[in-house]
């Protein structure tokens, strides 16, 4: 499996995780010592703060897709960056689409891939 399938399936899990709002399984995907940074939100490290975190964020989300962009790898890191796009509920049973790019670094772990870190931003809302 070159790199680019393995970023496939990895964003595949993700997006599935996602979508269905299965936290246990989504937190599953990165590594022990692994570091998130929310857009706008103060860094979040470790697999255990990385479930606290994701226990609120995961039931905000109605769905999730990825675009896969330049992936890269060296040894057993590698990196991946693309956009995305989604749908969140917000204040007074609102929903919002929102969209936005993101970086991931990942570390081979067998055949897959287990995110070491990931940050992404949130592109500004069109009037």
């Amino acid at each position: 499996m070159d790199i680019s399938q393995a970023f496939a399936a990895l964003n595949n899990r993700f997006v599935e995780t996602v979508n269905s709002h299965d936290t246990p399984s989504w937190v599953g995907l990165f590594a022990e010592d692994a570091i998130l940074i929310p857009a706008g939100q103060e860094a979040v490290t470790g697999r255990e703060r990385i479930e606290a975190w994701a226990e609120v964020a995961t039931k905000i989300w109605n769905h999730l897709d990825i675009q896969q962009g330049l992936c890269q790898s060296d040894g057993n890191v590698a990196w991946e960056s693309g956009t995305w796009t989604g749908n969140i509920n917000v204040p007074d049973e609102q929903t919002m689409d929102i969209s936005g790019n993101f970086l991931l670094i990942a570390q081979m772990a067998g055949s897959s891939l287990r995110i070491k870190a990931h940050t992404w931003n949130v592109n500004p809302a069109t009037p």
